[in-house]
């Protein structure tokens, strides 16, 4: 008897189709809001041509901040903080009078959306100098001055990213997480998304130049640890395009997104994507966007950075879940712009 409903049962099972449920995946762009930066630059004798490539692309690193009529404020401090070495043949007193005290900020300057001829004084504060110590302390140099009474850089309201640039590694005295703390605290130690701090270091030797790496270049990997824990970005500084670079730090900075996670990987036959209640087709001529595979397995929509959606614009991606190559998309559209 048993069996018998159990076979009736499950034969009625079989005349039921199973029907996939449309999958709505709902994201919010950034708001426009008030963002504190602090450029952490090395300044120790092998830095020049770095501090250099740097002062050249002020543009850049205000890309994303205009774009998302972002609120900056910039202020620039050194990886000096035991005493920098005497006067010599290299460095005048002068040169070394010029290194700031711990905890003050290059110049005790700020530059900000109103600050007139800011690419130039953009340049003069990124171009540390080369007569700073050889002990490099950036997480401790960065500290210093977020925790000083006489800092003039950080807002109340306003998110908080650090950038650490230099070409050796950190020889801070307290472990990485005990800087993240602590900078996280300065704005709210319970909030994660008030605070991060990205790297522009060596990653791997081998991706620097022989002239570099004889000039001291060693991997920076507790600045790297420091960006990957709080959600920042790793740049190589032995790069030859600072531009794109600089334009990344910039992003990360601003925290606009360009990328957005799906929750299915997607029939790409029904992927529609909105924006502020607008369908965009994948050719548009407003927002170029497309879809990836991050890492070979995570569905993310990928947008142009020419063309990212506007700040507390609110984005839709409907679809069937399913699958197909990104190759495919759009007709190979950007596939044929990639190998072009």
């Amino acid at each position: 008897m048993r069996f018998g409903l159990f076979l009736l049962f499950g034969m009625a099972c079989s005349d039921y189709e199973i029907v996939k449920r449309n999958v709505g995946d709902v994201f919010y762009q950034a708001e426009a809001g008030e963002v504190d930066i602090l450029l952490v630059i090395d300044n120790s004798c092998s830095m020049q041509p770095y501090q250099e490539k740097l002062a050249n692309n002020f543009d850049a690193f205000l890309t994303f901040f205009v774009e998302g009529n972002v609120d900056y404020r910039i202020g620039v401090a050194t990886t000096t903080v035991s005493d920098p070495p005497p006067p010599n043949e290299y460095c005048s007193q002068s040169d070394v009078d010029s290194v700031p005290a711990v905890g003050e900020l290059m110049m005790n300057a700020v530059i900000d959306s109103t600050t007139e001829n800011g690419s130039a004084i953009f340049s003069d504060l990124v171009n540390v100098g080369t007569c700073g110590s050889g002990y490099e302390m950036g997480l401790e140099g960065a500290l210093q001055v977020l925790e000083s009474s006489s800092n003039t850089l950080l807002r109340d309201e306003a998110y908080l990213s650090v950038i650490f640039v230099s070409d050796e590694q950190d020889a801070s005295p307290l472990g990485v997480n005990n800087y993240i703390n602590r900078m996280r605290a300065v704005k709210d130690s319970t909030a994660r998304d008030v605070f991060n701090a990205s790297s522009l270091v060596v990653q791997d030797t081998e991706l620097c130049s022989a002239q570099q790496v004889q000039s001291g270049a060693t991997v920076g990997s507790r600045y790297i640890d420091f960006a990957e824990q709080s959600n920042g970005l790793v740049e190589n500084i032995c790069g030859d395009d600072f531009t794109s670079i600089v334009t990344d730090l910039s992003l990360n900075s601003s925290r606009l997104n360009d990328m957005f996670f799906l929750t299915k990987t997607p029939d790409l036959n029904s992927l529609v994507l909105g924006i502020a209640g607008e369908e965009i087709p994948c050719d548009s001529e407003d927002y170029t966007w497309r879809y990836e595979l991050l890492e070979g397995d995570i569905p993310i929509i990928r947008f142009d950075r020419t063309s990212l959606p506007p700040p507390s614009s609110r984005i839709t991606a409907q679809y069937n879940p399913g699958g197909g190559d990104p190759a495919d998309f759009c007709g190979g559209l950007y596939v044929q712009e990639e190998t072009e």
